[in-house]
């Protein structure tokens, strides 16, 4: 392909990732803040870059959103090289680290900015200027200046600006960083909303809560490798299968048990170490399968007992990422 075309981009291919980082390595003389680190984010999805201080999401983030240069590797944004066509940063909005805002702006002046920027027509920048700040719950501070705003508030008004160009990728470093329980509730549930329509987002964060109740996928690093990654619920249904002890399942019931249901209860395959907290609340440990899981709901609609709950307390992220990112143990993979 001669020098300065740009290849065909991929748009809504599902089959091509929206972003996909090979072998990317970010050295800073002997130390490797990044190495040799692959990874990919399918259209659609919402992934939690995780790790501990110091594990090189910054730096990930940084090389993907074009804001550092890595030693080595390649970062496609749509099947699109971006080291080699910038266009291809056309499809990313990003906020990295803590956001910077004139203190004399006010959202409104801050978009029409953002969008002259981006060549976008005036008329087009209040449409869609309105559009985001209803969006991000700042409509009503559209004319006062953002210097006295709260830490939660500049960070909607920077996320603001990375929507304003209508990006199919939204990249955040950190996005509750800082904030107060109320503030990091509201960027969550921002969110969600946009992984509802359909955006590819990629974050960065230590927080476990944000990854469990946000992402659908997840990517453990530490040191500058990838530890391992995956889709939540197919990496945690993995880990609880190797643990020997299984998960554990509570019943609580409306009528009680009996001496036969614990009995019938016993016999389903994987259900081992009932305990009988009352005679209508029961625990267990279970290593089945989930046909052996739905048996025991149905055991208990069977015996008319009536199901208030059962709990499944599995494997969850928090013993995984304690597990994969203690120095001593951490196996890459």
């Amino acid at each position: 392909m001669p020098d300065g075309v740009m290849e065909e981009p991929a748009g809504k291919n599902p089959s091509v990732p929206a972003i996909e980082i090979r072998n990317l390595t970010k050295r800073y003389g002997c130390f490797f803040a990044v190495d040799k680190l692959n990874l990919s984010v399918g259209k659609g999805e919402f992934m939690g870059l995780l790790g501990p201080n110091g594990a090189g999401k910054s730096t990930t983030l940084k090389a993907v959103t074009g804001l550092l240069s890595p030693t080595d590797g390649e970062i496609l944004i749509n099947g699109v090289n971006s080291m080699k066509h910038k266009a291809a940063m056309t499809h990313v909005g990003c906020v990295i680290e803590t956001p910077q805002c004139y203190p004399e702006f006010s959202p409104t002046d801050m978009l029409t900015y953002v969008g002259r920027i981006h060549g976008i027509p005036k008329d087009e920048i209040r449409i869609r200027a309105k559009d985001v700040l209803e969006e991000l719950r700042m409509w009503s501070w559209r004319n006062m200046p953002v210097g006295g705003f709260s830490k939660g508030m500049k960070q909607r008004v920077a996320l603001a600006a990375a929507l304003l160009p209508n990006p199919d990728i939204i990249v955040l470093d950190e996005p509750t960083s800082g904030l107060d329980p109320r503030g990091m509730i509201e960027i969550r549930q921002i969110l969600n909303g946009l992984k509802k329509r359909g955006l590819t987002l990629m974050i960065s964060t230590h927080i476990l809560k944000e990854v469990s109740e946000m992402c659908t996928h997840v990517t453990m690093i530490n040191h500058g490798k990838m530890v391992i990654s995956g889709d939540v619920e197919g990496i945690l249904r993995d880990l609880s299968s190797r643990d020997k002890n299984g998960v554990k399942i509570e019943l609580k019931t409306l009528r009680p048990t009996n001496g036969e249901f614990i009995s019938d209860l016993g016999a389903i395959g994987g259900v081992d170490n009932i305990e009988e907290m009352s005679d209508r609340h029961l625990k267990m440990t279970f290593s089945g399968t989930d046909e052996e899981q739905v048996a025991i709901s149905d055991l208990v609609y069977g015996a008319n007992l009536g199901l208030i709950c059962m709990n499944v307390e599995g494997a969850d992220l928090e013993a995984l990422y304690m597990s994969l990112t203690d120095d001593g143990k951490v196996s890459v993979r």
